[in-house]
């Protein structure tokens, strides 16, 4: 194999494989990746690809294909070299000896790689369900979701983001036990009868870092046990978590009497400095409701205390109630509003997060018992 590829390209492409790729000494064979000329993709002439056997990814790529054929070689190695390179333009040429020359302007090395027939093969599958989504909508759904999911594996099932249909519209819902995530979206799913899929997180978290290799529309496809995230020139492929996502509708507040409406930066802004003294990993802090007034205040400890008062839109009975700092913060990071409102009922119910303008887009967060 012989080509010849610009330097931002193929550091583009290297940097999505690098997320990806095993890094552990168990499986040596998946620190690799499979480069490979193609015919007849569109404009495109080469195929990046690579996997952890839970999840992986092709991406398509022009190219100037001297000489067609694939190679497999180390995914790191090739990245850090590229990064140096000084040239535009990187020259990659393979030897019958599976030696991998690279040339950039004056610069000269080889490469071992390897047999390309010890490398697993990444399969696109023609799966039933199918959901047509822009890319934009992909984008907020994942933002606003992902974020919520668990990330340990005491509970498999919650490591990742679920998708269901509701009332025509796609439903993207996370928990990680203390806090909530849903969003709606506004792309169905072409199969009435389609019950939930659990994708992982860290699939979501990949799609969303190259969400701008897709085109406009993304097809999702998918049965119950793979799911395929298909765009313009790239394809991830994942392996869907088994077993059953909760029921968390009566988690989600239905009838809290008590809101609250504030400017979004300020709030995020005094959560911050209140929170800055504390190196616990809880950052409890409490929320005091007055008239027109939230009034923020940390534990007081040997490491100091620190309150923050703000104006507010509250109109309500006095009230307070603890919540985690650091999961406010995080909701408040995805409401895409100068606003943002706070749905209550007593200090030891959970509160709703949200933008004022609508509710596609809800957290809901557990309180914490405030013992001063």
């Amino acid at each position: 194999m012989e080509i010849k590829i610009k330097k931002e390209l193929l550091k583009d492409a290297l940097q999505n494989i690098i997320s990806i790729i095993d890094k552990s000494s168990v499986k040596p064979i998946l620190s690799n990746f499979l480069l490979k000329s193609i015919e007849n993709h569109e404009q495109y002439t080469i195929e990046f690809s690579a996997t952890d056997h839970e999840i992986s990814i092709l991406e398509y790529f022009s190219a100037e294909v001297i000489e067609s054929g694939s190679i497999c070689i180390s995914a790191k190695k090739l990245y850090d070299i590229c990064k140096e390179f000084q040239g535009d333009t990187i020259h990659i040429k393979s030897t019958e000896q599976l030696w991998i020359h690279i040339t950039s302007d004056s610069s000269e090395l080889k490469l071992p790689s390897v047999e390309v027939g010890l490398y697993p093969q990444t399969v696109i599958e023609e799966l039933p369900e199918k959901l047509i989504i822009s890319s934009d909508e992909l984008k907020k759904c994942i933002d606003a979701t992902l974020y919520a999911s668990q990330t340990n594996e005491s509970r498999r099932n919650l490591m990742g983001v679920c998708l269901s249909s509701y009332n025509g519209r796609t439903r993207w819902l996370s928990t990680d036990g203390h806090r909530l995530a849903q969003a709606y979206g506004t792309s169905q799913i072409e199969n009435k009868n389609f019950s939930e899929v659990i994708i992982p997180r860290k699939a979501l978290s990949e799609v969303r870092k190259a969400i701008h290799l897709f085109d406009e529309s993304i097809e999702i496809s998918f049965d119950e046990h793979t799911l395929q995230f298909s765009g313009k020139s790239v394809v991830f492929k994942t392996r869907l978590i088994e077993g059953k996502f909760p029921n968390c509708d009566p988690i989600i507040p239905k009838d809290n009497p008590l809101i609250a409406i504030m400017d979004r930066e300020r709030l995020v802004n005094a959560l911050r400095i209140v929170s800055s003294i504390t190196n616990e990993k809880m950052k409890p802090v409490k929320f005091i409701f007055g008239n027109n007034k939230l009034r923020i205040e940390s534990e007081k400890a040997d490491y100091g205390e620190v309150c923050d008062e703000m104006d507010i839109d509250y109109n309500n009975e006095s009230m307070q109630i603890g919540f985690n700092a650091r999961y406010v913060l995080d909701s408040l990071n995805v409401v895409q509003h100068t606003q943002v409102r706070i749905d209550l009922k007593t200090s030891m119910a959970p509160g709703l997060i949200r933008s004022p303008e609508n509710d596609d887009c809800i957290s809901v967060i557990m309180p914490l018992r405030i013992e001063w």
